[in-house]
Formats: structure tokens, sequence, C-alpha cells
């Protein structure tokens, strides 16, 4: 910054105070470390970004532009379903205060410290929300997108950028590394291969004024478009205000200034650098939480940016593009909505309240019906309705969401898994998987994306089978910029779970779990080495979990460095085996699930699982069929064979219920026959594909349950 001229205030040195107070909360900015990142990596951006800022001095460029440029804008709201996942009001609401700071139309324009309130510009800069999307579809400028990467905030978070030479892009997250509040580039530094950069990352927390936002956060977004049009910070391109007066925002009309995270309490707080001259902390590119203003020679510096070919920004305010891209059609039109919506749990016991709510975006809902497999209500049209499911399995959940634009459905086919009022195994059990994929695990991959786990019949510990967390993938033919030539920059934050069987562990005593685990990283450092591997166990169906061991680190990598190479287990030497101690557990928990899950990093390699024994000493009840010489065979049998079941009766009937993983009843059959050896041969209407199958057995309120293999 040059001081072109000096400001004194010497009757308000004397003492007097300004209106404004200190906050205590601090926007912080991860514009500056950000770009020195990218400026490391390309120093020819540097002296770029010099060339713009000098060129930022001269007079606009379109001299008096009389119609305010128009800027068509895009949020893209990454979630996980949580409060993250804001309003479209809260976004109406911010680009309502884009348009006021940009146009001058604040009212606290009035607190202004006098010499600078003849400073402050109407910048004669608007923002839309598009109407038309990059398809030349109808859209209101707002688009939700489900995805960890909201919980990373950074370049590699910036999915589904619309074009930057249409649209300005803006990215709204849960959290972002560093604490920073969002980030944005110069234009300079987002052209060739960096074009992918280019917008704005923000936490949700800074978005307007209402919902998950306040007052306080309001003009953070204002903050860093201002970065994005080519504004440094008033102390220049650091992160850290108060520490220099040595910077330059190359800005006329700024004083020379360190900085601010506080507003002052007295004019004499705010002349650090220069002795008499007041500095313009409450400017909009400050830190002081009291900004009020841009001034007529950022407003300059702006508009000459836009007027640039630097970063597209020239193309962005043409008249063909605000017809491309919607902006003049005034209102906008209504568009139909995206059906979406969201169960606050995704597993709970037959009979348990699973309660949903209608999440659809794009356009508002005027109506909407709701169809729950094997629930009550079948249907419903409640935003929220409550429903309790019967059966086991998964459910399909269909949502039909509709305005006056249009209809939009959504079917999910595995919405919820409903468990059944009874357990799969009783006791202990060593699953080693080799009776072929161990019926009723479950697979759990929410953004239904390649890495997943997937059943193994090799590459088990001793080559046998296991199951096979997939992380490595071959991206090398993979076209640049595409999400497949990305999809190593965003793997860290993916979570997979796979989860066990419930068990039957009321007569159980001392229970304990091991496990062996095979796992290589491609982390070159340890900084890079974050993925994790957490066990957890259920008591109720799994609709919540406790955490009881995690394993990372050194304790987690069995076979060292992959080498960026699709790992597999050479040798047993590369297993390892885990204990987890499991406190806590009853004679009333009679369905209780496991869960491993995995948190990745960027580095993650494949995982792979074997062997989960959960052990145990078994109290001798007085079950009847433990004194029936049950046999199922043959074991493993075949569609021709079928299930036969010997047994010795006793005077009470028995049951059968047969049923795939998935927990669908395949045939119910009852065997009256007492007091005698019985040879059961099970009556299916259809032969049995390969597969895993499990048969209940059940006499009055006591019950077996029998694995099946079918090949």
């Amino acid at each position: 910054m040059r001081l072109r001229y000096n400001l004194l205030f010497l009757a308000f040195l004397a003492g007097g105070f300004v209106s404004l107070n200190a906050q205590v909360d601090h926007f912080t900015c991860g514009h500056a470390q950000r770009t020195q990142e990218l400026w490391e990596k390309d120093p020819q951006l540097r002296e770029d970004y010099r060339k713009l800022m000098e060129s930022s001095r001269q007079p606009a460029k379109s001299g008096e532009k009389v119609a305010p440029y128009i800027i068509p804008i895009v949020f893209h709201i990454v979630h996980q379903y949580g409060s993250e996942n804001i309003t479209d009001a809260q976004v109406y609401n911010q680009v309502a205060i884009l348009n006021r700071d940009y146009r001058k139309r604040n009212a606290d324009t009035i607190e202004a410290v006098a010499g600078f309130d003849t400073l402050i510009a109407d910048c004669n800069i608007e923002f839309r929300l598009a109407s038309i999307d990059p398809f030349g579809r109808p859209t209101n400028g707002i688009e939700h997108i489900y995805s960890h990467e909201t919980a990373n905030g950074d370049d590699y978070s910036k999915l589904n950028q619309w074009q930057r030479s249409k649209y300005l892009n803006i990215w709204v997250v849960k959290s972002m590394r560093d604490g920073v509040a969002g980030y944005a580039f110069y234009p300079s530094d987002v052209d060739g291969s960096s074009f992918f950069r280019d917008g704005i990352i923000i936490l949700n927390q800074y978005i307007g004024n209402s919902g998950t936002s306040n007052d306080n956060n309001s003009r953070a977004l204002t903050h860093e478009i201002g970065h994005y049009l080519g504004l440094a910070h008033p102390w220049g391109s650091t992160n850290d205000p108060g520490v220099s007066c040595d910077g330059d925002d190359y800005i006329e009309d700024t004083p020379k200034t360190k900085g601010y995270d506080f507003c002052p309490a007295t004019l004499t707080e705010a002349t650090i650098c220069t002795p008499g001259v007041v500095e313009n902390y409450q400017n909009y590119m400050d830190y002081s939480y009291c900004s009020v203003m841009f001034t007529h020679d950022q407003a300059t510096a702006m508009h000459n940016s836009l007027e640039g070919e630097a970063g597209n920004r020239n193309k962005l305010w043409q008249d063909t593009n605000l017809v491309m891209t919607g902006i003049n059609v005034q209102p906008a039109p209504l568009v139909m909505p995206k059906a979406d919506f969201d169960p606050n749990t995704r597993m709970v016991c037959e009979g348990d309240v699973v309660n949903f709510e209608d999440v659809s975006w794009r356009g508002a809902v005027t109506s909407r019906t709701w169809y729950f497999e094997g629930g009550t209500p079948a249907t419903s049209t409640s935003a929220t309705p409550a429903v309790t499911f019967t059966g086991g399995g998964y459910r399909k959940v269909t949502l039909v969401a509709r305005n006056a634009a249009g209809t939009d459905s959504l079917i999910v086919n595995n919405a919820v898994h409903i468990s059944e009022p009874w357990s799969i195994i009783t006791g202990p059990q060593l699953e080693t998987f080799e009776g072929g994929q161990s019926g009723f695990w479950l697979v759990e991959n929410p953004e239904e994306n390649y890495a997943k786990f997937t059943f193994s019949n090799v590459n088990g510990y001793s080559n046998s089978k296991c199951w096979k967390l997939n992380n490595y993938k071959d991206i090398s033919g993979a076209q640049d910029f595409t999400d497949e030539a990305y999809y190593n920059f965003r793997k860290g934050g993916n979570r997979d779970a796979l989860v066990t069987p419930s068990y039957n562990l009321s007569n159980t005593s001392g229970v304990s779990m091991t496990f062996d685990y095979a796992y290589a990283t491609d982390g070159a450092e340890l900084a890079d080495i974050t993925e994790k591997l957490y066990v957890y166990y259920s008591k109720n169906c799994g609709r919540t979990w406790a955490l009881r061991k995690t394993i990372a680190t050194s304790e987690l990598l069995t076979a060292g460095n992959a080498g960026n190479q699709n790992f597999v287990p050479a040798n047993n030497t590369q297993w390892k085996t885990a204990t987890v101690n499991l406190p806590g557990l009853n004679a009333t928990d009679t369905r209780t699930r496991f869960k491993f899950e995995f948190i990745a990093s960027d580095a993650s390699n494949n995982l792979y699982i074997d062997n989960v024994n959960i052990a145990g000493v078994l109290t001798v009840d007085e079950n009847p069929l433990n004194e029936m010489d049950l046999t199922v065979y043959p074991n493993p049998t075949s569609a021709q064979q079928g299930i036969t079941i010997d047994y010795v009766a006793n005077e009470n009937p028995v049951e059968f219920v047969l049923m795939d993983v998935q927990g669908k009843v395949l045939t119910t059959e009852v065997n009256k026959s007492a007091n005698t050896v019985v040879k059961h041969n099970l009556q299916l209407n259809t032969p049995l594909s390969a597969g895993c199958y499990y048969l209940k057995i059940q006499q009055g309120e006591f019950q077996l349950t029998q694995k099946v293999v079918v090949m």
C-alpha cells in the first residue's frame, strides 16, 4: 500500500472512542497460506501476482462503467446430512449480503471513521444465482453434494466445478485444515493446470447471518470474493495481521497498516504504523470483525481484474454469458426439486422407529409421497415421517418430490437394515470364511464409491478366503482433471465398514474378540499416514455403536509401504492379530453386532480382514434343542441335494426357517413329530442358488441357528 495522504484526527486521538466493540470470534482466512504453498510449487505465480497488482493501480480499464458488473454464482453445499447441509434460505441470505456490501447499501457505513467515510466505494458489482446450469438445464444456483470431502475442505473438495469462465463457484463445507474459515486464490494463480482450484471454499458457519451463521461471520464471503477479484489483505499477502508494517496491498488509498484481528477501542490503537495516521481497520479485507467498506481504489482494482484475462474473470459478466447462465431472467423461474432424504439411523431392531427427513433440493417441494417397504405406515406425505419396519434385512424406501415445475423420485433399495428379533449366532464362534461368503455380514459404503469391502476367495491368511477393502485403484489411464484422475487426492476421510451378524452372547462369559488383518500404506511420511481402523460393538442392532479399539499408524501397518502398487499380502508375516476386550456384555445382550470401520487417508492402500473369533465360555443352559442331536446335512450341499435335518424329537413341535443373506425368509416349516427319530427334508419351491444361507431352528422360546452353504 502507498500512503497518498495522511488522515490526521487529533481530536479523536485525544481520547475519542469508536462505537464498534471487539468481538470474541475471529475470522481466519486461509488465502495467504494456500497462496504461499502454491507459489512455492510454481515461483512464476509470484511474479504473475506482482504484475496483476501493479495493473490494479491503473485507472479502470473500462473507464466509468455505468451498468454493474453482474457475476453468475453457484453454491455447492458439500455435506454428510449434518448441519453443514445448509438451507437454500441461508444461501439467499448470503447473496443479499454480498449485493448489499458490494453496492454500498449496508446501513453500517455510518459507523465509518471520519475521513474514510468519503472513501467508501459503491463497487458496482452484483451477484446473481445462476438459473441455467452448464448443461442448459434449469437450476436455482444451489446444489447439494453428499461427500466426505466436506470434512477436508481443500482444493480437492471443490467437487463438480461449473465452468469458471461462466460461474463464480463457491463450495460450502463442514471443516477445513489449519482452522481457517475459507480461502480463495488471486485470478493470476488459477490459470493453466490450476484451473480446478478456482472459486471459493468456505465453512458453513460463515454463510450469511442466518441458519448456522451469525452477524459476526456474515462478511467472510465478502472478504474472500475480494481475494477472488485480486485484492490482498491491507497489510499484504500474508496471514499475519499485527506483525509488520512492511507489507503492500498495492492499493493507493489504504494507509500502511499491520492489520487487525480486533476492533480498536480508541483511534489511538489504530495508528500503529504511522503516528497520527488512522488505519483502515474497517476494511472488508481486514480481520477486525467491524468491517463496513471497500475503498475507491479497491473497487478500481476489482474492476481491472474483471476486465482482465487472468482467471477468465473478463468472461463472467459479458452479456452473452449472462444469457447462457440465465441471469437476465428475473425473477428466476421455478425449478423442479431433486428428491433426497435422510434417515436418522440406517440400522435398527425390528419394531424400532426410524425418523426420515425430506432434504430435497434445487426447487422447493410443495408435495411429496413416501413409500416404505415393510413399513408402518406404508406411505406418507409428511416431510418428517416416523416409520417402524417388520421382517429382517434391508428395506426399500422411495420418495417422490413435486412442485409446479415437475416431479422427481429417489429409490434407495438398501435405505435401512432391520435386524430380526433373534440372533444369527449363539455363543462363541470362529469365522474363517472358508465356507464361502459369510451370510449376514453387512457392507457399509455410504457414498457408493469404488473403495468398499468385498469378499475375496484368496489373499487371506495362508491365502485363504477373507474380506478385502479395495482402496488401491490404478488410475494410470485416467483422463487429466477427471474425478478418476483425482482419486488419490480424494480418498482421505472416506469411511467404509464391515458389520458382523448378530450374536447371542447372553450365556457366554469372558467375551473377547481377535481377528487377523493385513495392511500396507502408500504414505512416505509419518504425517501422511493418518488412516485408522476402528472396532465397535452395538447392543441395539446397530442404532448406536460403542468404540472398543483404535488401530493406527505403526500398529495398523503390517506390511510397511506398498509403493503405490496394489497391495496383496505375500505371506503370513504380513499379518497381525488384534485383540479386542469387550467388557459389559451381559445376559440381556442377545443381538450384539461388531463393526470394523476404516477411515482412509490419501495414502491408503488395501486392507484385509480374516479369522474373526468371538471367544468366551459358553454356559450350558436348559435349551432343549441342545439335547436333540440336531444334524443339518449335507453341508456344503447343492441345489439338487437340498437340506435335511436329523434330530431326536421330544414332545414339542419344531419350526424351521430358512433365510438368505439379506434376511429374506425362503421357507417356514413346522414338524410336529413327537418322541421319535426325525428326518426332515426342507421343501423348496425353487432350487437354491450357490451362496450362504441360515437355518433357524426354534422350539418355543428356544432357538439355534445353523449356517448352510450351497455349492
